[in-house]
C-alpha cells in the first residue's frame, strides 16, 4: 500500500506525512510551509475526529504562552501563509472564516490514517515493519513548538501506541503460522520491545521452521531487556516455551520442522490471546477487620487500583457495591471477571487477598496475598494488574506495567498525606476543609514533582468555593492554579487525573475551547472510568455540547451499578442543562450530603416542569442550609445567597445560565440585578 506521501489519490489531493518529519504534498509536489507553527496547525486539523476547530482552542494550542492579542495575530498570519501556500499548490480543501479552521477529509489524506486501516482490514503496514517506535515519531520535530501542543501531542502518540497494538494484537492467530501473522508479531515487537505474545509467536514460528537457534536468540534478547530496563524475568509461559524447544529433536534427526511444530501446537493454542472485549467488576474491599486509622489506605488502594485497571483496553472495568446483586447472564452478556478483596491488620500492616472468579459459575481462577504498603504501593498494584491479565490469557507488556508507577520515587509521608487529603476532598464537605487545606496545599512545597499530588491541590483550589457556601471564585487566583495544573501535565501527560484537573481550571478561567480539549484528552486516556466520563460530560454540558455531554453521563452511569454521590449531582445538572427537567427530576431524588448549591438545579427543574410548590420547598431548603453553612463575608440574606448559588457552577453559556435562573425565579428567589458569568 503506498504511503500518503508517497503518492496523492487524484489531482488536487493533499498527502501529508505525520511519522516522522513533517511533509506535505499536492499532486506529488512538495509544499514548503513557512513555520513549524504551521506545520503543526494542519497536523491538528488532520488528526482531528472533524478535522476542524475553533480559532480560540487554536490560539491556546500553539501560542499558550503569549498574550491573547499577540497570539490572535500569530495565527491570522499562520493562517495567511496557509491559504497561500495551499493555493498555489492548487489545493482548495483548507477553510477559514472567523470561527473556525477545517482540512477538508474528502480532499486529503495522511500516513497515520493508512496504517490504522491497514491494521483495521487485517493487515500490516510497511512502515510498521521497518521503524522502530513508530509512535515516538509521530510529528517529531515539533515537541517543543508549545507547552500545550506538547501536552496534547505526547497524549496522540500514546493513543496512536494504544490503538495499534491492539489493532495488531487481534492479526495473531490462534494456531498455524501466516506471512501476516509474522509481520504483525514483527510490528508489535518494534512499537514495544517488551511484548511477550508477539516474541512468543516468533519463537514458536523459528522453532516450526526448524531454526532453534534463531527462536533461542529472540528470547535471550528479551530476557536482556527485560532485566536490563525493567529488572525483571519472561514471563512463566514464556520460560516454559523455550524449556519446550530446547527438547525438541536434534539438528541431525529427521523431520525436525515437522515435529516441532507437532509438539508447540498445544503451546500455541496456550498462548493464543483472548478473542473477545471483557468485564471487569471490582467488587468493594471489605475492610472490618482494619483499624478505624488504616481504612484510608484500604479504600485508597481500591480506588487507585481500578484507576489502573481501566487504563487498559483490553477490558472494561466497572465498581461493584458492598451489597449487590448478579445480573441475569443472556448469549450477548460479555464475558465477566469479577475481582473480590478482603482486608486484616497484621503486625501494623495492612494485608489483602484478593480474588478473580469467573461470573458465570464462581469458579475462582486466581487469589493471592499482598501487603499494603505506601514503600511498595505502586508494585503491589503492578502484580496484581500482571496476575489478572495472566490469569485472563491476556498480554499486558512490561514497559505498559511500568507507566502504572509514574511517580513512585515520593516519600512514604508524602504518599499517606495525598490519600489523606483525596478522602476528604471526595466529601466536598465544609467541615473537612481545613483538614483537607492542611494536607494538601503542604504537598506542593514537599511533593513538587509527584504528579497525582499537584491534580488534587488544583482539584482542592477549583471546588473550594463549591464546599464552602458564600465563597465566591477568585479569578485573581485561577492564573496560579492554572501553573499548576500545567504542571501536573507536564510530569504527567497521560494521566487523565491531571487533564481532568486542567480541564476544569480552564473552564473556571471562561477559556471553553481548552476546557473541552482537555476534558476529551482525560477521556480519551482513561474511557473506562466512570468518574472521568461524568466530570468531563459536565463540562460539555457547560460549554454547549449537549450531544456529548449526555453520552458520557449515561455510559457513566450505566458502568457503575451504584454511582456515587458527585456521579449522581453531576447527572442531574448535565440533565437540566440539556433541557431534560424531568430526568433532572429524577437523577436528584434522594439527599446527597454534598453542597447545598446542588440543590438548584432539581429546583429549577421544577420550576420549569410547573411543580411550583416542590420548588418553592426545595429553594427553602438549600436557603437554609446555605445559612447555617456560611463562610462568605457578608451576611447570609436571601440576595447574597441566590447571587452565590447563580455563580457558583462555571456555566459558559448565557441562555443555560438564564434558565437556571428563571427557574430559581419562579421558585422565589430574589434574582433581579445578579448578572451572568464572573468573567
Amino acid at each position: 500500500m503506498a504511503t500518503g506521501i508517497q503518492e496523492a489519490l487524484a489531482s488536487g489531493q493533499l498527502a501529508l506525512r505525520l511519522l516522522g518529519d513533517f511533509a506535505a504534498k499536492v499532486d506529488e509536489r512538495e509544499i514548503s510551509l513557512a513555520t513549524r507553527k504551521a506545520k503543526a496547525l494542519t497536523a491538528y486539523l488532520a488528526l482531528s475526529d472533524n478535522t476542524q476547530d475553533t480559532r480560540e482552542r487554536l490560539v491556546g494550542l500553539l501560542w499558550s504562552e503569549s498574550d491573547e492579542e499577540h497570539a490572535r495575530a500569530s495565527l491570522r498570519q499562520v493562517v495567511h501563509d496557509l491559504r497561500l501556500a495551499f493555493d498555489n499548490a492548487g489545493f482548495e480543501g483548507f477553510r477559514a472564516d472567523k470561527q473556525n479552521l477545517a482540512l477538508s477529509r474528502d480532499r486529503r489524506r495522511c500516513d497515520v490514517d493508512e496504517v490504522l486501516a491497514a491494521a483495521a482490514q487485517g493487515t500490516v503496514h510497511p512502515r510498521l515493519l521497518d521503524t522502530q517506535r513508530i509512535t515516538e515519531t509521530l510529528l517529531s520535530g515539533l515537541d517543543n513548538l508549545d507547552p500545550a501542543f506538547q501536552v496534547w501531542l505526547l497524549t496522540k502518540r500514546q493513543l496512536l501506541h494504544d490503538r495499534l497494538t491492539l489493532a495488531l494484537e487481534r492479526l495473531l492467530p490462534r494456531e498455524g503460522d501466516s506471512r501476516e501473522a509474522s509481520d504483525a508479531a514483527l510490528a508489535l515487537l518494534n512499537l514495544d520491545p517488551t511484548h511477550e505474545i508477539a516474541c512468543q509467536h516468533l519463537i514458536r514460528t523459528r522453532a516450526a521452521r526448524g531454526d532453534v537457534g534463531g527462536a533461542l536468540k529472540i528470547y535471550k534478547s528479551l530476557w536482556d531487556l527485560l532485566e536490563a530496563d525493567y529488572d525483571i524475568e519472561p514471563s512463566k509461559e514464556t520460560q516454559e516455551l523455550i524449556v519446550r524447544i530446547k527438547q525438541m529433536p536434534g539438528p541431525g534427526e529427521q523431520q525436525q520442522a515437522p515435529a516441532i511444530a507437532q509438539s508447540l501446537h498445544g503451546v500455541s493454542q496456550m498462548l493464543a490471546p483472548a478473542p473477545k472485549r471483557l468485564l471487569i467488576s471490582v467488587c468493594a474491599f471489605q475492610a472490618s477487620g482494619v483499624p478505624e486509622g488504616m481504612r484510608h489506605l484500604v479504600d485508597g488502594f481500591r480506588h487507585e487500583f481500578v484507576a489502573c485497571l481501566a487504563r487498559f483496553r483490553e477490558w472494561s472495568v466497572r465498581t461493584l457495591p458492598p451489597v449487590w446483586e448478579s445480573e441475569p447472564r443472556t448469549w450477548s452478556s460479555p464475558p465477566e471477571y469479577i475481582v473480590e478483596g478482603s482486608t486484616y491488620e497484621l503486625n501494623g500492616t495492612v494485608r489483602l487477598v484478593v480474588t478473580l472468579r469467573d461470573a458465570a459459575n464462581s469458579v475462582c481462577i486466581w487469589s493471592e496475598r499482598h501487603s499494603i504498603t505506601l514503600t511498595e504501593w505502586f508494585e503491589t498494584q503492578e502484580r496484581i494488574v500482571r496476575q489478572i491479565a495472566m490469569a485472563l490469557n491476556i498480554h499486558v507488556s512490561a514497559e505498559r506495567l511500568r507507566r502504572l508507577a509514574a511517580g513512585g520515587e515520593i516519600t512514604l509521608e508524602i504518599h499517606d498525606r495525598w490519600l489523606r487529603g483525596q478522602a476528604l476532598l471526595l466529601q466536598m464537605a465544609s467541615k473537612d476543609w481545613p483538614a483537607a487545606a492542611a494536607l494538601i496545599e503542604s504537598l506542593l512545597a514537599d511533593a513538587p514533582d509527584f504528579s497525582p499530588a499537584l491534580s488534587g491541590l488544583v482539584q482542592y483550589r477549583n471546588i473550594a468555593h463549591i464546599a464552602l457556601p458564600g465563597q465566591f471564585r477568585d479569578r485573581a487566583k485561577h492564573p496560579e492554579t492554572l501553573r499548576i495544573a500545567q504542571r501536573a501535565i507536564q510530569l504527567d501527560p497521560l494521566d487523565s487525573r491531571a487533564q481532568l484537573a486542567l480541564a476544569w481550571t480552564y473552564q473556571l478561567l471562561g477559556r471553553m475551547d481548552e476546557s473541552t480539549l482537555h476534558a476529551a484528552l482525560a477521556v480519551d486516556l482513561n474511557e473506562n472510568d466512570p468518574w472521568t466520563l461524568m466530570a468531563s460530560g459536565q463540562i460539555c454540558a457547560y460549554c454547549g455540547e449537549y450531544e456529548r455531554a449526555a453520552k458520557l453521563s449515561a455510559t457513566s452511569l450505566r458502568i457503575t451499578p451504584v454511582p456515587t454521590a458527585p456521579q449522581i449531582a453531576y447527572s442531574g445538572a448535565i440533565k437540566f442543562l440539556c433541557s431534560d427537567y424531568a430526568g433532572c427530576c429524577d437523577a436528584s431524588r434522594e439527599d446527597l450530603g454534598m453542597s447545598p448549591a446542588f440543590i438548584i438545579w432539581e429546583c429549577a427543574a421544577k420550576a420549569h416542569l410547573g411543580r411550583l410548590d416542590e420548588a418553592r420547598a426545595d429553594l427553602k431548603m438549600a436557603m437554609e442550609r446555605v445559612a447555617a453553612d456560611w463562610h462568605g463575608q457578608q451576611k447570609p440574606t436571601r440576595e447574597s445567597i441566590t447571587r452565590w448559588l447563580l455563580h457558583v457552577f462555571p456555566i459558559a453559556i448565557r441562555s443555560d445560565w438564564e434558565r437556571l435562573a428563571e427557574g430559581l425565579a419562579a421558585a422565589g428567589a430574589p434574582v433581579e440585578g445578579i448578572e451572568f458569568g464572573p468573567w
